[in-house]
């Protein structure tokens, strides 16, 4: 009887166990159906993701904000296990696998990000999408796939020494190499050390976002009066209050102390009319600089480059003979104001006979993120008043932030903020996150005859748009264009690029307003 008993008990608890089975199956075919929607018909489908590491998982976090389906696919266990809160579709798989693009579900993507560390692999990585794409879906010209490939080496976009560009023969329509705008965002930050961030708008358009002091004279102002304060000073869009959501302004909102502020500087000429007003004291920027470099990789050889051409005089100090002498061998080498010395970073008597204390900038470009925390940290001992480093891993920006390094860029964030881009460029132009206040974003659009809001006044076109307008850039009758405050116009016209702050809530509904 113990035995009849064992037995249907087990039998029922198999017959439970399919039918759980079953109901998880199907469940999982109506949860895949909701994401995914009828077949090329969702406005936002599918965008898979090859590589989960922190560049991948970034784009991926970004997109699951916007309420957007996503699959990784990650050939390392681990890497999917560190995705797992992501909520997308993991796949443990291989970009170059067919089983692993059916898997997170190719026939429904729209965009494909290759992302992994491996440049030739991404590139290779379009063309078999796309390959697998067209056969799904049996579209030869695979016309309603995206690729973005991912670049590190920038040399692959010369037309000379590489292969550039690369969009002319790969199966690659977006290429993102971000070095030039890592460097860009580094030295514009130096200018200004004491704004906790500085972020590229667009042109010549820049992002300040600071902490209101206490000596701030703003306190107590409206943000839409600041310049009644200080001529001239940039308009302020944004603003967020400790422990709460960033808000667009209104130009109603009282200043505190302790606010976060976020303003928009049509140059850098402006940011030390932001440092005084929130209360902060930079030292004059030196038309001469004295820079040091330390590491020649490909951002410290292009950080030379760029301070070179502002008239500093450079030394660039590089622990590996190798590295060192393709800097020297390279055309920059030849300047007369540029010094490559081979040797450590670290050693105290090559810095006292550099005399590191007496320069004006100096810089951690190595592949190390340690080493370049411990350099800066060296270097600001020692009295430099301007300290910048590149650092790989996004969570130790914060970190350096607290213990007072003055300008630290996270490298795969500006990779991650340059992939969206790519993928957002149904509205051809810029797009920036503003990691201080992650609820607001930056983009820009150019306006035509089919934008309802042509020929409107800002406050309307603003309203239409659910959005503030930052900044217009218009063009005259010469052809020559101008940055101009949105205060200063009577309408919006066609033809003009329109930079805007939104919250991120809103991406959908202002990206379906400003496409074509």
């Amino acid at each position: 009887m113990r035995g009849f008993a064992a037995k249907w008990l087990t039998a029922r608890n198999e017959s439970n166990s399919a039918l759980l089975s079953l109901f998880a199956s199907y469940w999982a075919y109506q949860w895949r159906s909701l994401i995914s929607g009828p077949p090329r018909q969702s406005l936002r489908m599918r965008v898979i993701i090859a590589g989960a590491g922190e560049v991948g998982r970034g784009v991926a976090a970004a997109l699951r904000q916007e309420k957007r389906s996503v699959a990784l696919i990650d050939p390392n266990p681990t890497a999917i296990n560190e995705s797992q809160s992501l909520d997308c579709l993991l796949v443990t798989g291989s970009a170059l696998s067919r089983e692993s693009l059916l898997r997170a579900g190719i026939s429904d993507a729209e965009i494909m990000v290759l992302a992994t560390n491996d440049d030739e692999a991404n590139l290779l990585g379009c063309a078999f999408a796309k390959k697998v794409y067209s056969e799904q879906i049996g579209d030869r010209t695979a016309s309603g796939l995206t690729t973005i490939a991912k670049i590190r080496d920038p040399t692959l976009l010369d037309p000379s020494r590489g292969a550039g560009p690369l969009e002319s023969w790969s199966k690659a329509d977006h290429v993102v190499c971000s070095s030039d705008e890592i460097v860009e965002q580094l030295a514009a930050g130096l200018l200004a050390p004491s704004i906790d961030e500085i972020l590229p708008l667009g042109d010549t358009s820049w992002i300040a976002v600071s902490e209101v002091m206490a000596g701030s004279p703003l306190i107590g102002t409206k943000t839409g009066y600041v310049g009644e304060i200080f001529v001239g000073i940039p308009s302020i869009y944004a603003l967020m209050n400790e422990g709460e959501k960033g808000i667009l302004s209104t130009g109603s909102e009282i200043i505190q102390e302790g606010q976060i502020l976020v303003f928009v500087s049509r140059s850098t000429d402006q940011f030390h009319q932001i440092t005084r007003a929130v209360g902060r004291k930079d030292e004059d920027f030196p038309d001469n600089a004295q820079v040091a470099v330390f590491g020649a990789s490909q951002f410290g050889s292009k950080l030379a480059i760029h301070y070179l051409s502002k008239g500093s005089n450079v030394v660039v100090i590089e622990p590996d003979l190798d590295a060192a002498n393709e800097l020297v061998g390279s055309p920059v080498g030849n300047s007369k104001r540029l010094d490559v010395i081979h040797g450590d970073p670290q050693d105290e008597e090559l810095l006292q006979e550099l005399g590191i204390d007496h320069h004006d900038i100096a810089v951690a470009a190595l592949d190390d993120d340690n080493l370049n925390i411990a350099i800066s940290m060296r270097a600001k001992d020692k009295g430099v008043p301007r300290t910048g480093l590149l650092l790989k891993d996004r969570a130790l920006v914060e970190a350096v932030h607290r213990i007072g390094l003055t300008r630290p860029v996270s490298r795969r964030l500006v990779t991650v903020t340059s992939i969206l881009k790519s993928i957002h460029m149904n509205v051809p132009g810029t797009y920036q996150v503003i990691p201080p206040i992650p609820a607001i974003i930056s983009i820009s659009a150019e306006v035509n005859h089919d934008h309802s809001f042509a020929g409107k006044s800002v406050k309307d076109s603003e309203g239409a748009l659910r959005a503030r307008i930052v900044l217009v850039e218009r063009r005259d009758e010469t052809g020559s264009t101008a940055l101009l405050k949105p205060h200063t116009l009577d309408t919006i016209e066609v033809g003009d690029r329109i930079y805007l702050f939104l919250a991120r809530d809103d991406l959908k509904k202002v990206e379906k307003a400003l496409e074509n």
